[in-house]
């Protein structure tokens, strides 16, 4: 994974910190396995992590209390099913009729939140005890642990990664954005953490604006790309990922902004454009859709790095 990091063609396909869903996530790692993609981020889920047998390389994504990656949506007896929620969820993590929320494959995002008419959803962070959990995925091997840390909680972050620092000596990597803090603070934080760390053993994802690449436009990656730079500007040594709203734009971007990125890793767009294929009950089964998927899989990989 170091060498795909320093020859700058890191991809990296961000199945969701939030998807426990085994089956979405070996579906989603066959396919894009298939396509070329050798780098997957996934649920800090033991039968997640095995379900992605297909991964070459393995990262595994942890958050701090009230980052979005790691919210799970709830619904309340105020919900009148006027549906607003499903047609907004990326992941069909919403039944109605009782209405419902499917935890494992809830990512997060908020989408059903906004547009709630009667404040029926509510949102929890879903969190984990990194001594318990941890340990017995690395030993199942990985080649990343990701923290998510776009709080202004610097007493958790810091927390967090201490556990993490411990438990695993490998490659890590740290997933910020400037949502909730300004420039100054998202440096102050990322020289904080790698200060013990040696030189390029630290990934920095660039989070734009998480979860929100839904759209393939210039605008949608446009955050990601100005916190690239405000990290490159430090002169650290670490890798940059950008990430966060990411698409088949954001590397001809980088380039047009004279941004030295390392590499990329998309979530929701990725998904996106293979979903009616991941989904149908014929994909382990019927070679000519997924042979389409594959096609369409190979020519965005293509097109996203061809920057």
């Amino acid at each position: 994974m170091k060498e795909l990091l320093e020859n700058r063609c890191f991809f990296k396909l961000v199945c969701g910190a939030g998807n426990e869903s085994a089956e979405d996530v070996r579906r989603l790692v066959k396919l894009y396995s298939d396509a070329g993609c050798e780098v997957f981020d996934l649920s800090a889920n033991y039968e997640v992590i095995a379900a992605a047998q297909n991964a070459k390389y393995k990262c595994v994504s942890v958050g701090i209390k009230d980052d979005p990656h790691i919210l799970k949506a709830q619904i309340n007896s105020k919900c009148i099913n006027c549906g607003n929620c499903i047609k907004v969820c990326s992941n069909d993590a919403i039944v109605l009729n009782p209405a419902n929320i499917i935890s494992k494959r809830c990512l997060g995002c908020k989408n059903c939140f906004s547009v709630c008419p009667v404040q029926a959803i509510s949102l929890t962070s879903k969190e984990i005890n990194l001594k318990e959990t941890l340990p017995p995925i690395i030993s199942a091997g990985i080649d990343c642990i990701e923290l998510h840390a776009t709080t202004e909680d610097e007493k958790e972050t810091d927390k967090k990664w201490s556990i993490i620092n411990q438990l695993y000596s490998g490659m890590l990597s740290i997933c910020i954005d400037r949502l909730n803090l300004g420039n100054k603070q998202v440096i102050t934080r990322i020289k904080r953490l790698i200060k013990n760390r040696a030189p390029y053993t630290t990934i920095i994802q660039t989070d734009g604006i998480p979860m929100s690449g839904t759209n393939d436009s210039y605008k949608t990656t446009l955050q990601a790309v100005a916190m690239a730079e405000i990290i490159q500007n430090e002169n650290l040594p670490v890798y940059i990922v950008l990430s966060g709203g990411t698409n088949t734009k954001t590397l001809k971007l980088a380039r047009l902004c004279g941004i030295n990125y390392h590499g990329i890793a998309v979530g929701s767009y990725a998904r996106k454009i293979v979903k009616e294929y991941i989904t149908s009950p014929n994909f382990w089964i019927d070679k000519k859709l997924y042979n389409r998927a594959l096609v369409i899989a190979k020519d965005f990989l293509a097109e996203t790095m061809s920057a």
